[in-house]
């Protein structure tokens, strides 16, 4: 196996980007950084899904906040906006064309 500092076939980029997803700690802040300053780095299938597990958090996110829960999928509002910033960067490809 070569020596990937993401894991097999990026498996760690998974896996960090959903253990962070819903936690409320400095992680969220920390992990979406990390993905903003990686992401460029990486294959087109990690990128679709970590946007499709993002994507599904904020569709969660979305309901519970509209039937007036008090557990959020994305944690507090700072956390959402973190992930938000995230979100950007597929939305951008998407407005560039890209995807």
């Amino acid at each position: 196996m070569e020596n990937n500092p993401y894991g097999r076939d990026h498996l760690m980029v998974i896996a960090a980007v959903r253990y962070s997803l819903g936690r409320m700690t400095y992680i969220v802040s920390d992990c979406c950084d990390w993905i903003i300053g990686n992401w460029n780095s990486w294959p087109e299938n990690v990128k679709r899904i970590i946007q499709r597990d993002i994507e599904e958090k904020f569709r969660e996110d979305d309901q519970f906040r509209a039937d007036d829960y008090e557990y959020r999928p994305l944690g507090m509002d700072c956390d959402r906006a973190q992930w938000e910033r995230v979100r950007k960067l597929w939305k951008k490809e998407e407005n560039n064309g890209i995807r």
